[in-house]
């Protein structure tokens, strides 16, 4: 968005049939508040990539410190922005190209590239479809095994749209622990 303040300025300043009375001083646009209109499709303005701690399950055992990441991420939700919120697990320096999976829930654990994180981060600002969702990222290879890439062979470009229509809308990762515990 953009004012062109200076422009009026000038129309007043140079113009004394606009305003006959007009006199030089601080020149002040007070705003309460700034709304645009989005070009369709509307893709996210916001994307927060955070690294997930264990669970959500662990957060008493935590000191409920996920509490403050899970309000946080309320408010971004709530502040009309378009966004992503995407929760990779483990952060590796492995190269990209491993395959995935996305879950919804703070369902998974393991590992993935922080390389990879970087690529599902801007195509969630390219895409539709990652808009107002909220997921966890892993890939498939076990924490017990390195993954490589060859680079005589390396792995195709992905389409994150693939994982992105795949996305629930509502999920947001603290359902877990808004479930009510059951009595023994």
């Amino acid at each position: 968005m953009f004012i062109d303040g200076i422009q009026n300025y000038s129309k007043f300043e140079f113009d004394g049939k606009l305003n006959p009375t007009f006199v030089e001083g601080a020149f002040k646009l007070p705003l309460s508040s700034i709304r645009a209109y989005l070009k369709e499709p509307i893709t996210p303005r916001l994307v927060r990539g955070v690294n997930n701690p264990p669970a959500v399950r662990l957060n008493k055992k935590l000191d409920f410190i996920l509490t403050f990441k899970l309000k946080e991420e309320d408010l971004i939700r709530e502040s009309g922005l378009p966004y992503t919120i995407v929760g990779p697990c483990a952060l590796t320096e492995e190269p990209a190209g491993a395959n995935l999976i996305f879950d919804q829930g703070d369902n998974i654990t393991g590992k993935i590239s922080r390389e990879e994180v970087a690529h599902i981060c801007v195509g969630a600002l390219e895409s539709p479809y990652a808009s107002g969702e909220t997921f966890e990222v892993k890939s498939v290879v076990p924490f017990s095994e390195p993954f490589t890439v060859d680079p005589q062979n390396p792995p195709p470009e992905k389409d994150y749209n693939v994982y992105f229509k795949t996305l629930k809308d509502g999920i947001t990762g603290k359902e877990i622990l808004e479930q009510d515990p059951v009595p023994v």
